[in-house]
């Protein structure tokens, strides 16, 4: 129940986006739906968010559908310039790059695609006449939408992201656009970032983000990458070897060990791991590496970490699990490896965007209407953002409460926004019910609240 219309230190973040009051009432009903029905967000659920103030879903829907400008294109700049500005300048930035999914049953989903693929498989043996997945019921065809985002974790912690839609080539054939594939538009986003001049930014992807086109980015503007190496990559100058390859020769004494421990290290502010990772029951790591700085076709001098997590033993061949591709081969082996090791952080952020902010639930067919509720769900993971550092800077409190809200996240920032919402609608009701005539207003309130063809009563 809201009675409320604005959020805990909504005012002074609605003010750096400069929106006007019809703006500010809109975006405020759909964030108080993200962080209070994420699970079960709706056009509908948001519509009627805000009690005192309720509009038509489709109001909301075509809201999404012309976001002005600094919703829709960047407001980054515009919210956390001045924290930015104020980080230290000793420490290293994260831009950490993945891409995420939001699949409907919609045979009709605007620039839509199918990653599943389709017909009969063959027999698994001669001795099967049929195949056993050919009688099962037919499911429908099942699309998707793909988004490239990036994370930026500023050496303080805090998470910022960036997205880039993607676009199927007929969509971008009939409207017009030029397609880009998803490594040029992560390429993108790096070219976006702005970091403070000669900070250290390290760009981290998994094996879908070692492609030319955006280790050229990182080489141009001087950032650090560490990627999981394609296996397709060869030597500069025995074009015939893979890098993957080198790995065959090696035993159990070329492997160094490297021990992770949640909690510790350089870069545990960055990590803001949860309260139960920590002490006594935290639970570390070992990782056994092998490094090689080697001259790799199309990237140039390159350190290449082979590791497992498996101890190899002595007279036993070693397969490594991952190989690590940087261009840093001034930095030790542990701390490429405790680095590549914060790149699980994008994938608790799309985690958190899907569970706790409603970032895939949305219902609507124009795609623009998608990318406003996108844009919008992650304005509602910054406003987040912005509310844990304005608890943090809440001068008086006690280093138990400051530490609390340094490793809060998503789902902890909620239940503390549910709280003080919570807590101005008791105030708001006991001031109407106070008044002569209090309960029939705050019936008709809620009365109102209900879309007409629910509601009860005349």
């Amino acid at each position: 129940m809201i009675l409320n219309q604005t959020l805990p230190q909504g005012k002074p973040f609605f003010s750096r986006l400069g929106l006007s009051a019809g703006y500010v009432l809109h975006a405020t009903r759909f964030l108080l739906a993200c962080l209070l029905n994420g699970p079960r967000l709706s056009c509908a659920e948001a519509a009627g968010t805000v009690r005192t103030a309720p509009c038509h879903r489709g109001t909301l829907t075509r809201f999404l559908r012309r976001l002005p400008a600094v919703l829709r294109d960047d407001w980054l700049e515009a919210v956390f310039g001045s924290r930015l500005s104020a980080e230290p300048p000793k420490g290293t930035w994260l831009l950490i790059l993945d891409q995420t999914y939001c699949g409907h049953n919609a045979a009709r989903l605007d620039n839509g695609y199918s990653t599943s693929p389709r017909g009969k498989r063959p027999p698994k043996s001669p001795k099967h006449k049929k195949d056993k997945r050919n009688k099962r019921k037919k499911q429908p065809q099942s699309y998707c939408h793909c988004f490239v985002f990036g994370l930026v974790i500023t050496p303080t912690g805090l998470r910022l992201p960036l997205w880039r839609p993607y676009y199927t080539q007929d969509y971008c054939a009939r409207t017009g656009r030029t397609y880009c594939k998803q490594t040029e538009l992560a390429a993108q986003l790096i070219e976006q970032l702005r970091a403070p001049q000669g900070a250290d930014v390290v760009v981290l992807g998994d094996t879908a983000f070692d492609a030319n086109a955006l280790l050229a980015t990182c080489t141009r503007r001087q950032f650090t990458f560490v990627v999981a190496m394609n296996g397709d990559r060869v030597l500069a100058e025995k074009r015939q070897t893979k890098v993957t390859d080198l790995a065959a020769g090696w035993a159990a004494p070329d492997y160094t060990p490297v021990r992770l421990t949640p909690g510790k290290g350089r870069y545990q502010a960055q990590r803001r791991a949860a309260a139960c990772r920590g002490g006594l029951t935290r639970k570390s790591r070992t990782f056994w590496v092998h490094h090689e700085d080697l001259m790799v076709h199309n990237v140039g001098t390159a350190r290449v970490l082979y590791s497992t997590m498996q101890e190899p033993a002595a007279g036993q061949a070693v397969k490594p699990q991952k190989v690590l591709l940087s261009n840093a081969t001034r930095r030790s082996v542990a701390a490429l490896v405790e680095l590549y090791d914060l790149r699980w952080q994008i994938e608790l952020f799309f985690k958190e965007l899907k569970s706790f902010l409603g970032l895939a639930r949305y219902r609507v067919s124009d795609f623009d209407s998608v990318k406003g509720w996108v844009s919008l769900c992650l304005l509602a993971f910054a406003y987040l953002e912005w509310y844990r550092a304005e608890q943090l800077r809440r001068p008086g409190q006690s280093a138990k409460e400051q530490n609390r809200w340094r490793w809060q996240r998503s789902f902890g920032l909620c239940r503390a926004v549910r709280q003080d919402v919570e807590r101005e609608d008791l105030l708001t009701l006991v001031d109407k019910l106070r008044a002569p005539g209090g309960v029939t207003e705050v019936h008709e309130l809620l009365r109102r609240a209900v879309q007409k063809e629910y509601r009860i009563g005349a």
